[in-house]
């Protein structure tokens, strides 16, 4: 093959082709492209088409001209450095290349593994490791028209695999000798892309398809085989590929290669490998070239024994330091009365302290594998299993209080933590639980919580004597109807007040709630429509939730008789906003505004002025410290109340 039924480079996808195809290369030794040689158009076409970093070097200046994985290992020279003389873009390591690129113009190959070279691509200047092959590249005439680098960077692997140097120094002999036998070839070559193959010390193999009168591949024919690949599959030009090695079919690499062929998207697998004259691991690279195509393989046997190795000496490591921790845990949680254990990241398999095993009474079997649900009391299995799994999933703490079973039968109240312990990868090894006792002080809350109730209870109960007294009083004094009214209407709202209190233990009271609450006691649900709530999140405090709420029941019940609820275009908005300080602290802003008042509101509510307003503009700025600002116009009422957030009042919550 010389090159000149090649597909030119501007053919080929990828974003090295790209920018060949737009580059100006008149500005360049080589020239305008479409007056290349067909040499130099087969090679840029090779390097195009393969999957390892190269590069090729045209003509004295040595023009780069490179492929899409070299690209990479140019670093901050890439893209400047296509189409520039090698000298310029490498002024760094001239003195080391110069006297190759001189040997190879004189027809010699060279190849070194883990070569060393100071490369300054990343902004400083910094060492590199690299396996590379330099070849000459011949033209028509045959006379050498260029070099070819094909490279590999190395530099982790040499910087990490230190325990590989003996290996390492077997393979860089081994490569010398066929460095030797290759240049011996390579001088007498005639054909271009044979010479360019056999200097590459991996098996590089072309192969064209074969297919049936349908157009359907059912096998491949082997076009080339460099020196590589021949010294262990012989000669094979012409042979089948399934003939000689039906082993192909097994392993895959049959519609690999197919699937190559028809799709043209390159393939690599690392894959074990056994042929009737080698059996080891294998890197192979794919590539459609015309009807079929070409293979580079490299063989890594050794390197993955060493892997192996490496990695069976950190799982030894790793079992000792993990047998060692269980030593200490056991120790450890021996000597702590509380119930502890450790279990693997499913939450199957326990280990667990001598405190459970005697509080339960369970042996170390009976616990695995959810056996540990049996000490848990009945009505609490699927609320723990259910916060278990959730927790697991979502790799967070896990709290819950539950009874656990005593050796006797009686069921005790704990509280249980269990917290994921991870890797430095953020997975989870391992879960850490704990269970502390709880009962007593469960039982105290409990009583606790009966005894709030029943005094909320009695507090109602006063409130419900104290007006039964009131109206005794009134029978015999004659009150007046309208004080009757309203002594009824505020100890309604006190009631109501110490029925939040009383629920405040599992209800916190916000002023959403507050404010809802008294308009809904006042018929506010028949105004829904006018009515409009808006406001964050505020959690009240009980100190101040009295006095704030018969503030609101003045206001509520004099918007029902005498304001904005009294007429059919009336509006009511209560809204309020938060402005938090750092210190969690922070101003509370109420603003009640009715809209739509049809008459003064002074002919309407001659008491609008009692005690109400007495409430907002005197008792609470002293009670609550509050500033208020009460403003009342022929059809418009606001009142602006601003509260001081923190102990005192309440706080700006989520909840």
């Amino acid at each position: 093959m010389d090159g000149s039924d090649s597909p030119p480079a501007q053919s080929r996808r990828g974003e090295m082709a790209e920018r060949i195809r737009a580059h100006d290369w008149t500005a360049t030794a080589l020239g305008a492209a479409d007056a290349w040689p067909p040499s130099l158009r087969a090679t840029i076409s090779l390097i195009l088409g393969c999957g390892f970093p190269m590069i090729a070097l045209w003509g004295r200046d040595l023009i780069q001209v490179y492929n899409d994985d070299f690209q990479d290992l140019m670093g901050s020279k890439h893209p400047a450095g296509l189409g520039q003389p090698a000298r310029a873009c490498w002024p760094e390591i001239w003195h080391i290349t110069a006297p190759i690129y001189e040997r190879v113009w004189n027809g010699e190959t060279f190849t070194f593994e883990d070569a060393l070279y100071p490369l300054f691509r990343s902004g400083r200047l910094e060492d590199a490791w690299f396996t590379l092959t330099y070849s000459p590249l011949r033209d028509e005439a045959e006379r050498i028209a260029g070099i070819l680098v094909t490279l590999v960077e190395s530099t982790a692997r040499v910087l990490a695999d230190r325990a590989l140097r003996e290996s390492e120094a077997r393979f860089r002999a081994e490569l010398e000798r066929q460095v030797q036998e290759r240049t011996a070839e390579l001088q007498a070559s005639r054909d271009l892309l044979k010479a360019t193959m056999d200097s590459s010390m991996d098996m590089i193999q072309v192969l064209k398809a074969v297919r049936d009168p349908a157009g359907e591949i059912v096998d491949f024919r082997w076009l080339l085989n460099n020196s590589t690949s021949a010294s262990r599959y012989g000669d094979v030009g012409g042979q089948s590929l399934l003939e000689r090695n039906p082993g192909v079919i097994q392993e895959g690499i049959f519609d690999t290669f197919k699937r190559v062929t028809e799709t043209g998207q390159p393939a690599t697998a690392e894959r074990r490998y056994a042929h009737e004259q080698f059996d080891g691991w294998f890197f192979q690279c794919a590539v459609k070239l015309g009807d079929g195509v070409a293979i580079t393989t490299k063989e890594i046997s050794a390197w993955k024994a060493a892997q192996n190795e490496m990695l069976r000496l950190r799982d030894e490591s790793a079992n000792a330091a993990l047998r060692e921790s269980e030593e200490r845990f056991r120790t450890l949680a021996s000597l702590i009365p509380v119930l502890l254990w450790r279990s693997d990241e499913s939450g199957q398999h326990n280990s667990l302290n001598e405190a459970w095993l005697t509080y339960t009474g369970q042996t170390l079997q009976q616990s695995q594998a959810g056996g540990w649900l049996e000490a848990i009391h009945p009505a609490d299995r699927d609320a723990v299993s259910e916060a278990f799994r959730s927790g697991r999933e979502q790799q967070r703490l896990i709290e819950v209080q539950q009874r656990i079973r005593r050796y006797d039968g009686q069921y005790r109240w704990f509280l249980v933590r269990q917290a994921p312990l991870l890797d430095t990868e953020g997975q989870v090894t391992q879960w850490i639980g704990a269970a502390m006792d709880i009962h007593d002080l469960h039982d105290l809350q409990e009583r606790q919580t009966i005894l709030v109730a029943e005094l909320q209870h009695r507090t109602r109960n006063l409130l419900g004597v104290v007006r039964s007294i009131a109206h005794q009083t009134m029978a015999q004094t004659g009150p007046s109807e309208r004080f009757r009214e309203q002594f009824n209407d505020r100890l309604a709202a006190l009631s109501r007040v110490q029925g939040l209190l009383s629920r405040s233990e599992q209800e916190p009271i916000t002023l959403r709630t507050l404010i809802r609450t008294e308009l809904d006691a006042l018929g506010g649900g028949d105004f829904a429509d006018r009515i409009h709530i808006a406001g964050p999140p505020v959690r009240l405090r009980k100190a101040s939730v009295q006095t704030l709420a018969l503030a609101v029941h003045e206001l509520a019940t004099n918007a029902r008789k005498y304001g904005a609820l009294t007429t059919e275009h009336g509006r009511l908005s209560v809204t309020w906003r938060a402005d938090r300080d750092d210190q969690g602290g922070g101003n509370l802003l109420i603003e009640w505004i009715e809209e739509g008042i049809s008459r003064p509101r002074e002919e309407q509510s001659p008491t609008r002025r009692g005690y109400g307003r007495e409430l907002i503009e005197q008792a609470m700025p002293y009670a609550l410290n509050a500033k208020t600002h009460y403003e009342l116009g022929e059809t418009r009422l606001r009142c602006a109340i601003e509260l001081l957030l923190g102990e005192r009042f309440g706080q700006v919550s989520t909840a």
